[in-house]
């Protein structure tokens, strides 16, 4: 559940990243075509962590959905496999999660 908490504790701060994001990218849609032009490679990176973070969101509810604490709770070998399986899981989600999360910190960031 280490996993799941984390991830839970940070889906607050992945949406508001998310609106960041599309309000930069709302911004350059405002630019003289010249200037989106030149922001083309930086809209391409927001663009691409846009969708990270929007992976990332959608993996960690698509866990929480499938996730059976009583799963196999009758048979111990096959419930330490589950859980195993689910923990092997939850840390994907969670490195997805940190991993799209610094990316558009950094991203975001080269603005300032």
């Amino acid at each position: 559940m280490d996993g799941h908490n984390f991830g839970m504790a940070r889906m607050t701060n992945l949406n508001e990243t998310k609106n960041k994001i599309q309000r930069v990218l709302d911004s350059i849609s405002k630019l003289p075509t010249t200037v989106q032009k030149a922001s083309l490679q930086y809209k391409m990176q927001l663009d691409s962590t846009y969708n990270w973070l929007t992976v990332a969101a959608y993996e960690m509810d698509k866990w929480m959905e499938e996730f059976n604490m009583d799963s196999a709770k009758d048979n111990e070998q096959k419930r330490v496999e589950y859980l195993e399986s689910e923990k092997r899981k939850i840390l994907n989600v969670k490195t997805a999660i940190l991993g799209s999360l610094q990316k558009a910190d950094t991203l975001l960031n080269l603005r300032r």
